[in-house]
């Protein structure tokens, strides 16, 4: 590490409040608004040039940064970076990200970062060049990641545009034809702690793939078990929105229902039925309209589901199934790739990692 050299935080970057715009003051537009979590909206106008880092300054981001690739305003519940000081802005982010700022807390009702108080950090440094090199590794493998999850955001939006237009002037069934109740409970002491786990948290707004889960460590109540291909439906509103496409068996919270195509051609027809807006107002409206109202297998059964003849049903299938599986695809190598990442970027920030050593674990893996 004869390159890198022992410095403070106050030699990395200098850091300033964000600026305070409030909702109503903001004006349609296409500028990130950024706080402490990340993105919070947008304006019509920015006060920061690109590239650019912000580190959360309040509350329970506190610490989190975030990088922005194109102007931006930074809110006051952040701090954001005006000067680099001939640093790589890349690798400022992901340096500033694995800070731990835990112990530099000045908030007394909620978490607070001042930055008069992080000046003095400790930090290693290498040159400039290996900074760039060292975010040009790590980048590989997120831009790896933002292709997958934009290419998941197209095959949803096709395939959402094409069941729109293909139910026009369809019959009806209802949904309990093509989707069955999958009743299938384990017990606490049934399980190791190591099974892939779903919660609502790790549940995405009305995707067709599930990106993410954890594991059912410490888990002291009955979970459902699901398989590979089943769909997966939030109960609680406001997450009747939140649907997805199991990738692999697993467990789930019994907040959510698990419902699985009664044949393999129907399943695209299906998730695509289950995560439409029609659905969600049929939930909501069966139970009753309340502000927190329950979804029940008995409406969701209920639902008429469009149900055009079956060579349209069959042309929807075979344009529909190919993509599903490739979106699923991209999604369960994105996972293995963040999972890497994770690994690879305290490894690389600290030194004890060579890059060309992990340009070769990179490209092995891309």
């Amino acid at each position: 590490m004869a390159e890198w050299r022992q410095t403070t935080l106050d030699q990395l970057v200098k850091l300033q409040r964000g600026h305070d715009l409030p909702t109503s003051l903001r004006k349609p537009g296409a500028v990130p608004v950024v706080g402490a979590a990340g993105p919070s909206g947008t304006h019509d106008t920015a006060i920061v040039k690109a590239p650019g880092v912000v580190l959360g300054r309040a509350g329970a981001s506190m610490g989190t940064a975030t990088y922005c690739d194109v102007d931006f305003w930074p809110l006051n519940t952040s701090l954001y970076v005006t000067d680099f000081l001939g640093n790589d802005p890349r690798f400022v982010y992901y340096l500033l990200d694995l800070l731990d700022f835990s112990g530099y807390n000045s908030g007394a009702a909620q978490p607070m970062l001042n930055r008069n108080y992080i000046t003095q950090i400790e930090i290693s440094l290498p040159q400039p060049q290996e900074q760039k090199n060292i975010a040009a590794v790590v980048g590989a493998l997120e831009d790896k990641i933002s292709f997958n999850q934009r290419l998941a955001i197209t095959v949803e939006s096709l395939l959402r545009s094409m069941y729109d237009s293909t139910r026009d002037g369809a019959d009806v069934v209802r949904l309990d034809r093509i989707g069955s109740l999958v009743r299938d409970s384990v017990k606490p002491e049934d399980l190791t702690g190591e099974e892939p786990y779903i919660g609502l948290e790790h549940m995405p707004r009305r995707s067709i793939w599930l990106g993410e889960w954890g594991k059912a460590l410490e888990v002291s109540s009955n979970k459902n078990r699901f398989a590979r291909g089943d769909i997966l439906f939030g109960k609680l509103r406001p997450y009747f929105h939140k649907v997805g496409l199991a990738q692999a068996a697993g467990i789930c919270s019994t907040d959510i229902i698990v419902v699985r195509a009664t044949e393999d051609a129907y399943q695209c027809w299906l998730l695509m039925a289950l995560s439409s807006d029609e659905v969600v107002a049929h939930a909501t409206a069966r139970s009753g309209g309340t502000r927190m109202p329950r979804a029940k297998w008995s409406d969701l059964a209920a639902f008429e589901v469009p149900w055009p003849g079956p060579e349209e049903r069959a042309r929807f299938e075979a344009t529909a199934s190919p993509l599903i599986e490739r979106a699923v695809r991209g999604s369960e190598e994105s996972r293995t790739l963040a999972a890497l990442r994770d690994a690879l970027l305290p490894q690389l920030m600290s030194g004890k990692l060579r890059v060309r050593e992990a340009e070769k674990i990179v490209e092995d893996a891309v």
